[in-house]
């Protein structure tokens, strides 16, 4: 068996290339770390001015290894040549910046060899670094992202080859200026700033068209990915400028990055939308979280309230636009609004009573618009409105304002009555949960509107208890069984009245309890419901007997008591024996 080949067809020629290039490299760093003389120094600018004509004439020979291997040399070999101790920062910018423009030349006589641009770039870096100490450190950023968009220059221009690893040694130069913009953009004063936040936004933008180049894809991600990143760092440099100058601008900021999230999305189209809509969606939503943040941090409840409500309004108008983007824009849209009003409290902007009543008008308008959508965006919808009459609900009871708290929930409840009947058909499950959610704000309304009234009748609440328990049934009530759907509201009407007409011997309470179960026997016989007949014909029976026994004397009444029990627990031993029960008298001891 022989031995297998070398990786990516490596040839003998290409082998020797580069063991000499190390060995030729290794020796003379080690030369200028060593010596670091003028002598040193000289001999290594030689054998690179050496090294670099042969990598001309031999790309001049179409060579194919030979001249990317020679320029590599030669151009390592007057790095370490051109500083004090070897391949290193130390040393004169302006020796590497020489070396640079020398590199750029050579590329340019020899334009098929990929290592002079390379050198180039890689030179130029180590000549901006020789020079950071002697560079304030206002000009950082800027010196840090001037490097880092002339490497996205150059990966987008140069070959494949080159703008890989050109963009690949921006990256840090980019993250650094990035970093200390977005820092300068929320400490610095003055003009500062905002220079910070331009570089910032123009090191996004070269990140961005870095996008567009195909075969620099496998560095940069997922195809989202480039674009949220330019959106973040966008969005936060842009805001600290603006948090410095009052609640007002940043409220306006905190709209303008809304229209930003929602405008352009909704007008961008083909390969545009693709690129754009992610960054402006990002950017968007994190100038006005920022926003959002700093009012909230700072109390400016009235300017939070403003920022909230001018949220709404583009959001309301995207989700108009685009049917698809509804399961987030609506829910957003209602929750910005509540949320608006709620903020309006604490600086007295609104009162309670009309906060409560906006709140209410707003589950309404979400229930009656959310009912006529499509299942995701109707229960989405259905959530957001939730919240807001929870918190019209909240108000009132802070307030103590118990008779406007019932008409809320009453109110509250009718409109969830109708959209579980408009959505019942179409979606079963969901118009049950909302059959029951009505029955529960209808029935916490009417006993909190007796609770007002001092109204102490058990009626008052049992009946309410009763309405509401039929009204959770929904549509069982006219095509489901009748127990499950008729049976437990009935009962709760029926059975604490008529017990208490007995007990207390209350007349005019019976005669309502009877002619009410006296109703509902006859239409349980008429419409064929079984659960309404049999309790209605329970409920004067219970009636009937209860009085006649309390018009007994009690002795009498005793007795038909305990008749009645014997008479009942014989049958049953009769029916089924137990040891004693099944033995003859004259067997008993």
């Amino acid at each position: 068996m022989g031995t297998p080949p070398l990786p990516y067809r490596v040839r003998p020629p290409q082998v020797l290339l580069g063991v000499g290039a190390v060995l030729l490299v290794s020796a003379g760093a080690t030369l200028a770390s060593a010596h670091g003389g003028p002598w040193a120094r000289a001999l290594l600018l030689v054998l690179a001015v050496v090294a670099a004509a042969v990598s001309v004439l031999a790309a001049r020979a179409r060579l194919r290894s030979a001249p990317e291997v020679l320029a590599a040399t030669a151009a390592a070999l007057a790095l370490a040549g051109s500083a004090s101790a070897g391949i290193s920062l130390d040393g004169e910018p302006v020796t590497a910046a020489g070396l640079a423009g020398v590199f750029l030349g050579l590329h340019l006589v020899s334009r098929r060899v990929a290592a002079w641009p390379l050198a180039s770039w890689a030179a130029a870096q180590i000549a901006v670094l020789r020079t950071l100490d002697d560079v304030p450190e206002a000009l950082h950023t800027a010196t840090y992202l001037t490097v880092a968009l002339v490497g996205l220059a150059g990966a987008l221009f140069a070959r494949p080859l080159i703008g890989r690893l050109a963009i690949a040694t921006t990256a840090p130069w980019w993250v650094a200026g990035v970093v200390t913009g977005i820092g300068s953009a929320w400490s610095d004063t003055g003009v500062r700033p905002w220079l910070s936040v331009l570089l910032v936004l123009g090191a996004a933008a070269g990140l961005l068209l870095a996008r567009l180049r195909a075969p620099l894809d496998p560095l940069l991600g997922p195809p989202r990915a480039v674009p949220v990143v330019a959106g973040v760092v966008s969005g936060v440099a842009a805001v600290g400028p603006i948090s410095a100058l009052g609640p007002v601008p940043v409220a306006v900021t905190g709209f303008m990055g809304v229209l930003l999230a929602t405008v352009p999305p909704s007008v961008l189209t083909g390969w545009r939308r693709g690129l754009f809509e992610p960054v402006a969606v990002t950017a968007g939503v994190v100038v006005s979280g920022l926003c959002v943040v700093q009012l909230a941090v700072d109390g400016r409840w009235a300017a939070l309230s403003l920022l909230l409500l001018l949220t709404a309004l583009p959001t309301a108008g995207v989700a108009a636009r685009r049917p698809d983007e509804r399961p987030v824009t609506l829910p957003t849209a209602v929750g910005c609004l509540a949320a608006s009003v709620l903020l309006a409290l604490p600086d007295g902007i609104l009162g309670a009573g009309v906060a409560a009543a906006l709140l209410t008008t707003l589950y309404a308008v979400a229930m009656v618009v959310g009912s006529a959508l499509d299942p995701g965006s109707r229960l989405a919808t259905a959530r957001a409105a939730a919240l807001a009459g929870v918190a019209a609900v909240a108000v009132l009871a802070a307030e103590g304002d118990r008779p406007a708290l019932a008409v809320h929930l009453a109110l509250q409840g009718a409109f969830t009555l109708g959209w579980a009947w408009r959505t019942g058909a179409r979606d079963a499950p969901l118009a049950a949960a909302a059959w029951r959610v009505a029955a529960g704000q209808l029935v916490l309304a009417a006993w909190v509107g007796a609770a007002t009234a001092g109204l102490a009748a058990v009626e008052w609440y049992s009946l309410p208890a009763a309405a509401g328990l039929l009204i959770a049934a929904g549509r069982g009530l006219a095509h489901g069984r009748s127990w499950p759907a008729w049976g437990p509201g009935l009962l709760v009407a029926a059975v604490p009245s008529a017990v208490l007409a007995v007990v207390t011997s209350d007349g005019a309470r019976a005669v309502a309890v009877l002619i009410a179960a006296s109703v509902a026997l006859v239409v349980g016989a008429r419409t064929g419901l079984r659960a309404p007949l049999m309790i209605g014909a329970f409920t004067a029976l219970w009636l009937a007997v209860g009085f006649a026994v309390r018009a007994l004397p009690w002795p009498l009444g005793t007795a038909l008591v305990v008749g009645s029990l014997l008479l009942a627990l014989g049958t049953r031993r009769e029916r089924r024996p137990v040891a004693g029960f099944g033995a003859r008298l004259a067997d008993l001891r």
